[in-house]
């Protein structure tokens, strides 16, 4: 049940739907973009990288330098290759050059058996009955930085979600603080999406076989990059062998454990990943969430009525989940409108037909979910901010809105992320009203998550006396 001002508000707010908050997008390139061409814009930025005609063109045929390149778009064949027909495709060896040197042989590149395992041996983690205590772990670390924000001088959001989100993700899968390595995590992670994590033409179109200056480059991070995590592995509190497994880790430790080195390679690239992937998604959805509401702040005010009266303390942040309706609708909206995993890649194993188009063995296949989140033909006002789509029940179809991906590859992590970005925001508000220093145009960057552009600092003010 919806609070009486939440009610009033989108009844109110939406009769008129051109008030509505319509974030700036990069410009589009035109429709006759070559395959070349939209490798060469995938470096600089996803969102800018394929042609307008790909909302109304489920599957569209291009060439790179000779080799097919698909751009698959429409829900019809995104189910095809996800889940209908997934064994037909498998994973871009693109995806593998690129992240293994940040996750190495984790869960995100792995494929058949070896996958397999690692799903089988994580996915207890991530059951719902570990709900009640991830979600007072996140509140826990909420309240520790939170209130702290400062109202004296303007504060970089992103900075702020990044650092939250990390301190979580250390707490949560491995009973760790974040005080000793978060900078050198962050500064890391920042780096390696800004420079050598970039997808270049040649890692889609030169074999693995054919090294580049940027495999070079990579390989000296990966090198940094694992000392660092194994640095982290070592600071961590054992359990002994006949323990329960307290977290994710112990219950990697045990699936893994024994497969060499001081924790197993296994380990280590399981560790590196559920960080990358559980610090950096749910900080840049953060963020994203909080520069919707400062540019729309009707909804600020209703998600600020729904949490006035609730306790979203650590004892009772898992009961206050499910009243959290307005603040999970404008989470949602704005995974819809900037989905931190904005695109995923395919190959083709062999000749199969997609949406009645041919499709040869060997074609690469790219999946802008973005783009599906922003299909005219699928979504009324699909550029606009509007939480309200995902109130009173209304439930998107389910190859329309893929924030997390779907089919057997879909984000194990899926309802840590949802958990925690949910508890974070009506935390957030429940202490603050924010609003953006400027008005300066802030853009999404996919590289390989969704950036904001630059820099964007925030004013926060107290909403009330006691949070």
């Amino acid at each position: 049940m919806f609070h009486r001002l939440a009610v009033h508000f989108i009844s109110r707010y939406f009769a008129d739907m051109a008030v509505l908050f319509s974030p700036p997008m990069p410009h589009l390139p035109s429709d006759d973009i070559t395959g070349l061409g939209v490798l060469f814009r995938l470096k600089q930025n996803g969102f800018g990288a394929f042609p307008a005609r790909c909302f109304y063109e489920p599957v569209l045929s291009l060439r790179a330098l000779g080799r097919p390149l698909v751009v698959a778009a429409g829900p019809e064949a995104i189910k095809a290759v996800l889940s209908t027909d997934a064994a037909s495709f498998q994973r871009l060896r693109m995806g593998r050059r690129v992240l293994s040197p940040i996750v190495g042989e984790g869960i995100l590149v792995s494929e058949g058996a070896v996958w397999r395992r690692q799903r089988k041996a994580m996915a207890p983690a991530f059951t719902p009955r570990t709900v009640p205590t991830l979600a007072r772990h996140i509140a826990a670390c909420a309240d520790m930085t939170l209130p702290r924000v400062s109202m004296e001088k303007p504060v970089d959001v992103f900075s702020l979600t990044q650092t939250l989100a990390l301190d979580i993700a250390a707490v949560t899968m491995f009973s760790m603080t974040s005080e000793t390595f978060g900078t050198q995590l962050r500064t890391m992670v920042t780096s390696f999406m800004s420079g050598i994590g970039q997808p270049r033409p040649a890692d889609f179109l030169l074999p693995p076989s054919v090294p580049t200056l940027t495999d070079w480059r990579r390989k000296r991070f990966r090198r940094r990059w694992v000392a660092l995590i194994e640095a982290i592995i070592a600071e961590r509190p054992k359990i002994g062998a006949q323990d329960d497994a307290r977290d994710l880790f112990d219950l990697l430790m045990q699936a893994f454990g024994e497969e060499g080195g001081v924790a197993g390679q296994a380990v280590v690239d399981e560790v590196a990943t559920m960080i990358v992937a559980g610090h950096e998604t749910t900080a840049t959805a953060l963020f994203w969430a909080v520069w919707l509401l400062a540019n729309a702040p009707e909804w600020q005010d209703a998600i600020a009525e729904e949490v006035h009266s609730i306790d979203l303390s650590s004892d009772h942040a898992a009961a206050a989940l499910p009243k959290l309706t307005v603040t999970t609708a404008v989470v949602r909206e704005a995974l819809r409108l900037f989905p931190p995993a904005f695109m995923t890649g395919r190959e083709a194993v062999n000749d199969v037909e997609l949406c009645g188009r041919s499709t040869p063995g060997g074609a690469m296949m790219l999946l802008p979910f973005w783009m599906l989140h922003r299909n005219p033909e699928l979504w009324e006002n699909p550029a606009a901010f509007d939480p309200g789509r995902f109130l009173n029940g209304k439930e998107p179809e389910r190859f329309t809105f893929l924030p997390f991906g779907a089919g057997p590859h879909v984000c194990i992590g899926a309802q840590l992320a949802m958990t925690e970005a949910v508890l974070v925001l009506a935390r957030l508000v429940q202490l603050y009203r924010f609003t953006a220093v400027d008005d300066e145009p802030v853009l999404p960057v996919g590289v390989l998550s969704t950036r904001p552009s630059r820099s964007v600092p925030f004013r926060f003010f107290p909403r009330r006396s006691n949070g």
